[in-house]
């Protein structure tokens, strides 16, 4: 019969398990190292969107301040203008002219605007200097059918 070899577990000496258990620790701590890292990896994507968020806002409040300006500036400059029309309107007489029965309204130039004018209010100009002016036939032109052969 054959012996049947036992085989034992030999305990392991308490340096090998100090070792193995600081090697343990030391992987322990890397993972949690690791997760640090890529929480705060996390935070501070966030941050620098946040970041861009308000530099873009602080950008577009820029912009609206500068128009805000621009646009009070604007109104300075036209009630500035339009006082200085009413003083001259009230200051300046004509030498020798005869004196209207009543008030007369003396045209004041409009300053134009820089911007293109609309569709609507083109038409609307048009419709206006069209009623004031009284109606005239159309004048023929010559080569036209309109003319007739005589003009021809």
């Amino acid at each position: 019969m054959a012996r049947s070899q036992s085989v034992t577990k030999t305990k392991e000496s308490a340096p090998v398990r100090r070792l193995k258990a600081a090697a343990n620790q030391a992987v322990r701590r890397a993972d949690e190292a690791k997760e640090l890292v890529r929480l705060a990896k996390v935070e501070l994507k966030k941050a620098r969107k946040a970041a861009k968020q308000s530099k873009k806002a602080a950008k577009q409040a820029r912009k609206k301040v500068e128009a805000a300006r621009a646009a009070s500036a604007l109104r300075a400059a036209r009630a500035v203008r339009a006082a200085e029309a009413v003083k001259n309107s009230e200051d300046w007489k004509p030498a020798g002219a005869a004196k209207a029965s009543g008030p007369r309204k003396r045209a004041v130039a409009r300053p134009r605007s820089t911007a293109k004018p609309s569709a609507a209010a083109v038409a609307r100009s048009v419709i206006r200097r069209l009623q004031g002016e009284p109606a005239k036939a159309p004048a023929a032109v010559s080569g036209s059918l309109e003319a007739g052969p005589a003009a021809a």
